[in-house]
């Protein structure tokens, strides 16, 4: 899968050079051999277990051993961070995004992780592309907006093992906070199946599992892009995941131009809170 950092301009509404980028890229190989997407990949802003570790680390001194099964030491493994949504410094981070996010009046597509803290930024951040949105467009634009589609997609969840921020809250507690989701491409159970079939697969001894690598996630990364975004009929789509997840993405999965000239660099560095980075992807059937 060959990749390009969009500049904000190219990736904007009404941009001029969009499809041109498009054909480009199609016209040096055969039509059915190439497709190209723009994808608007985005971490989620900042969730209260971002808040916690940073809480502990600045009180230790030293950063939190993530890999400590003892919840004395290591809070992330209890329930009371389970599916950690987003602080208020989060939702204002989402919400700062807003204004290059309502430009990209070609988003047909916006897929996220099921997990609260993805959702909620999906919500604030592409609120005016949600299926009811009221907004100050036009009548066309906003009837347009509508027909945008959202699919929650297990292949975006963060790191799966001990992480408590990371296993999903009960399916219906879910659906009931956002109904306008559509979840079917998940399984239709209370429970966190995938979490549990980890955990399942990689448990030693002591039923301790292990956390997810990430070359494992890169291997998750790559079967949602080529599984489910390549054969997607949309040409634009929003993605909102989770910082580790987009690490093993962009550094394993996609196919960058060496060179910080040709953003190689940034997209390879980990996605701040909230942020968005607008890539072309060059899906090459061998």
């Amino acid at each position: 899968i060959r990749a390009r950092l969009l500049p904000n301009g190219e990736a904007s509404a009404n941009n001029n050079n969009k499809n041109s980028i498009l054909e480009s890229s199609s016209s040096s190989s055969s039509q059915s051999s190439v497709v190209t997407k723009i994808i608007h990949f985005q971490r989620h802003g900042q969730g209260t277990h971002n808040a916690l570790y940073k809480q502990w680390t600045d009180k230790a001194g030293i950063p939190l051993d993530l890999s400590e099964m003892d919840p004395t030491k290591n809070p992330m493994v209890t329930d009371i961070i389970l599916d950690a949504p987003l602080t208020q410094k989060g939702r204002d981070q989402c919400e700062a995004q807003k204004d290059y996010a309502s430009k990209l009046e070609n988003v047909e597509l916006v897929i996220v992780s099921p997990l609260v803290r993805a959702l909620q930024t999906a919500h604030i951040t592409f609120g005016d592309y949600l299926p009811t949105t009221t907004t100050t467009t036009t009548a066309t634009e906003q009837l347009q907006r509508r027909d945008v589609k959202w699919i929650a997609h297990e292949g975006i969840r963060e790191e799966l093992g001990t992480l408590m921020c990371n296993k999903r809250q009960p399916f219906s507690e879910t659906k009931s906070q956002f109904p306008l989701v559509d979840y079917t491409h998940l399984p239709q159970v209370e429970e966190d199946v995938l979490w549990n079939d980890h955990a399942i697969q990689t448990s030693d001894e002591n039923g301790v599992p292990q956390r997810e690598s990430m070359e494992d996630m890169s291997h998750r990364a790559y079967d949602f892009l080529t599984e489910f975004v390549y054969r997607r009929p949309e040409r634009e789509i929003a993605v909102v995941g989770h910082s580790a997840w987009l690490l093993a993405m962009t550094g394993a999965v996609l196919d960058l131009e060496d060179g910080d000239d040709n953003g190689s660099l940034e997209v390879k560095s980990m996605f701040g809170q909230a942020e968005l980075r607008s890539l072309e992807l060059v899906f090459m059937e061998r």
